[in-house]
């Protein structure tokens, strides 16, 4: 490829660069490991170039700010032109020119290591971001625009509150020459021209989902579409926020739509400007409720765009209908073995009819084979019998939920994974459900004796049992050593939730251990609505709310609630007050606040969170530390903030935050894009263990005074890009056993301290780019076990080996990391 940079300069520097790297490769064998390198580099930025070409192409202007990357790549030819005549020169000239060599692909790869990263995580889907200015300056960022801001304008986290529109994976292992044919079908709808809209319909749990990823993820559909949208739709779809979703997912800056006719004039003003290129729209899961939102998404004039649709429902006046059948039963029973079976192989081998007659109740539905037959896995034949007895007690007529419930009955003796099954309806539709929140509201609920571990294994055991999906969005084995668990997030199919909120709802309302409510409007049902309100029994309640939600809040009594979910959604409001009746609560444990409108909102009302608290979970909201200083939260342990506005007054009025949560063990910040430090207060709460500032890019500086949390043993900072350095004092610290400050990339030093962190045990600092020598105190570290770090880094910590034979260097090659992307 051949890149022609607008204006010149870069892509003429860059192209002459490129092409003399990969001429002297083939020749000088002398430098050869150090060139590949570079080739390796330069291919990762020829991509870069040639977008950054094409954006300003598009604007019609010719840029400075990349006049030092020309200088940069000029000096790099020159490099290489004078390693070209090097021949049979001396030893000391030609390690000279290797050094060169090595430095100059370290600056290449530092300059460009944020570019490198926004291409592959808008590649990747996870989250788009935008690097306004570079510094000449190794590694030094000038203004990073991150995730939470783009344009000034807030964004949705890819896994967080709004999702993110890139395909999702699709599983390796799918069966059936169903699928192939449907694959093939509409691979050729898609690719011939006059078709605008198909819509693929077919009854829940037979895999309409799973077929359109196959479908987008097929390479002739990936190389006629440059761009795929991919938009669960659900139940009660924002036409406005999808369509900011839209803007967010292709770079451009999100405009605040009021009315849905607005709505549609952006969607098409989005597509004329995306258009140079074919555009796919999946719309997910539509219910029929909504084809108005497909015939809004209509604009047949925008040439080389497309609508697939997957619904439940037809419309026949909307598009072409691709019916989507089950499976026969060669093929049913084939998923159905290839489910039950361990690692490969089946632990039983009941008689061939019991497995045809099991698979037959299934009526051929993806779904319903795999739940039932991970229902089977390692069970004895006793068990496979009652198994089909209780399935032939179903009627023919009986749908795929009576399936799937008679598979819960199994649950009957793991009544606590049944449980959590059930709590999974706490949370909207086709929404990642992040761990941390489902830690934290099962830690309050279930006793003493149930822990974070526990949680987290009960997690794996659903998914094992294909009651719910995981997603990890990033490898970093730390989190797990440290319990933190901030990447991993439960998905569950649409169906599973009806199932489990139907479970939920059985019996009285005042019976009920759980109250899920889903309110449209101010539309609240008939027993709330009354002037007497019942007392209730739920220890769970989730209460969501759309975005037409104005009503105060009328009262209700809760007892026995111990978790409070409120899931928000907002439209024009920038504020929301949480609901007095928290103030009544009073054996209240858990607040879990989740506002999943595409802008953050205020919350007001903060004074009703009560003092029974132990743990409170906010995401997307925006509430300062100088307001929860006033609170007195005497029990609360863990706090967390993900993606919200905390910053406010946190440098001027030091809010008493030590007052506020005595107790506090935890703290977790992640995304919070305007903190920039924190209260000096927090560092007086004694018996606070945990401190993690993640993602947090204007972060830059812990208070002095955070030697005084002697209680602290893990700390971590990574991906804190502005963090300058730790404080002198951490080396009172004499608890901290895990410290991550990877990927703070202007981080350049270590303080002196460090040494006196004797039991310190493992250290992360892969990513940190500009740290280049450390202190001398480093090898008084006499149980330090672990140190991850860049493989230009392992010569700092090998002098540690004499003294400490234990400790395990885990050296990475030094390339842009981009879990701290994924999260």
């Amino acid at each position: 490829m051949k890149v022609d940079f607008a204006g010149g300069g870069v892509g003429t520097a860059f192209n002459e660069l490129f092409t003399a790297v990969k001429e002297i490769v083939q020749t000088v064998r002398a430098f050869g490991p150090q060139l590949k390198k570079i080739e390796n580099t330069l291919r990762k930025i020829e991509p870069i170039i040639k977008e950054w070409d094409e954006f300003n192409k598009r604007l019609d202007r010719n840029p400075t700010e990349m006049d030092p990357i020309k200088d940069l790549l000029d000096r790099g030819k020159g490099l290489i032109e004078r390693c070209k005549r090097i021949r049979r020169l001396h030893v000391c000239k030609k390690y000279m020119h290797s050094k060169k060599l090595k430095a100059f692909n370290a600056e290449l790869l530092g300059d460009f290591k944020l570019y490198i990263q926004l291409l592959d995580a808008r590649n990747n889907g996870e989250m788009l971001w935008e690097v306004k200015e570079i510094k000449m300056e190794v590694k030094q960022v000038k203004e990073l625009i991150c995730p939470g801001q783009v344009n000034g304008v807030a964004l949705q986290s890819g896994l967080g509150a709004a999702g993110n529109l890139a395909v999702p994976d699709a599983p390796d292992f799918i069966v059936g020459s169903v699928v192939e044919t449907s694959l093939r079908k509409l691979r050729e709808q898609l690719l011939e021209e006059g078709v605008s809209v198909i819509v693929v319909t077919a009854p829940g749990g037979c895999g309409k989902t799973t077929l359109l990823k196959k479908l987008c993820h097929d390479k002739d559909v990936e190389g006629k579409f440059n761009n795929i949208m991919f938009v669960p739709v659900s139940k009660k779809p924002t036409l406005t926020d999808i369509v900011q979703k839209m803007f967010q997912h292709n770079g451009l800056k999100v405009p605040e739509i009021v009315t849905e006719d607005d709505a549609v004039h952006y969607m098409q003003q989005l597509l004329i400007d995306i258009g140079q290129s074919p555009v796919l729209l999946v719309l997910d899961d539509v219910w029929t409720d909504s084809q108005s939102i497909i015939e809004k998404f209509v604009f047949k004039k925008i040439k080389h765009y497309k609508i697939v649709v997957t619904s439940r429902y037809e419309f026949p006046h909307v598009g072409l209908v691709h019916h989507l059948n089950p499976l026969p039963h060669g093929e049913a029973l084939e998923l159905f073995r290839q489910s039950v079976a361990v690692d490969g192989r089946s632990l039983v081998a009941p008689d061939d009819d019991i497995w045809d007659k099991i698979v037959n109740r299934c009526k051929g539905l993806p779904l319903a084979l795999t739940v039932v037959a991970k229902s089977l896995r390692g069970k004895d034949r006793s068990f496979w019998e009652t198994k089909l007895l209780n399935l032939s007690r179903l009627g023919l007529d009986s749908d795929i939920l009576d399936c799937l419930r008679k598979s819960l009955d199994d649950l009957d003796g793991d009544p606590l994974i049944k449980e959590h099954f059930m709590d999974l309806g706490s949370f909207p539709e086709d929404r990642k459900i992040p761990a941390t929140a489902l830690i934290d509201m099962w830690v309050a609920l279930y006793g003493q004796d149930f822990n974070e571990m526990q949680a987290v294994n009960d997690l794996h055991e659903l998914v094992y049992r294909n009651l719910a999906d995981l997603v990890i969005t990033r490898s970093d084995s730390s989190e797990e050593e440290d319990k933190c668990y901030s990447s991993h997030y439960a998905t569950q199919h649409d169906l599973l939730r009806e199932l489990a909120i139907m479970e939920c709802n059985q019996g009285e309302v005042e019976n009920r251990k759980r109250l899920i409510l889903d309110l449209t409007r101010n539309n609240f049902p008939n027993w709330w609505s009354k002037q007497k309100q019942p007392t209730l029994g739920a220890r769970l309640v989730s209460i969501s709310t759309d975005g037409r939600f104005s009503t105060p809040w009328p009262n209700l009594q809760l007892p026995e609630a111990e978790a409070l979910v409120l899931n928000i959604e907002t439209n024009q409001t920038k504020t929301y007050a949480l609901p007095e009746f928290i103030e009544k609560a009073d054996k209240l444990k858990v607040l879990i606040v989740t506002n999943y409108s595409f802008f953050p909102v205020e919350l007001c009302n903060f004074h009703v969170v009560g003092s029974s608290l132990r743990r409170i979970r906010l995401e997307r909201v925006t509430v300062s530390f100088q307001s929860m200083g006033k609170l007195r939260l005497d029990n609360l342990q863990k706090i967390s903030f993900f993606m919200c506005d905390i910053g406010q007054a946190s440098t001027s009025i030091d809010a008493k935050i030590s007052y506020a949560m005595p107790k506090l063990v935890e703290l977790d910040i992640d995304y919070c894009n305007d903190l920039m430090t924190i209260p000096d207060s927090i560092c007086e709460i004694k018996p606070l263990k945990k401190l993690s500032i993640t993602n947090c890019h204007n972060f830059s500086a812990l208070p002095e005074q955070l030697g005084q949390s002697t209680s602290l043993e893990v700390v971590r900072l990574n991906s804190c890009t502005n963090l300058l350095q730790l404080p002198n004092l951490i080396g009172t610290l004499q608890k901290l056993t895990s410290l991550n400050i990877s990927d703070c990339l202007n981080l350049s030093t270590l303080p002196n301290q460090i040494g006196q962190l004797d039991n310190l045990k493992k250290i992360n600092i892969r990513g940190c780019l500009r740290l280049s020598e450390l202190p001398r105190s480093i090898v008084r570290l006499r149980n330090l076990k672990k140190v991850i770090c860049d493989q230009e880094r392992e010569d700092l910590w090998k002098p540690l080996k004499n003294s400490l034979s234990s400790l395990n260097i885990m050296a990475f090659e030094e390339e842009p990391n981009l879990d701290w992307l994924c999260d």
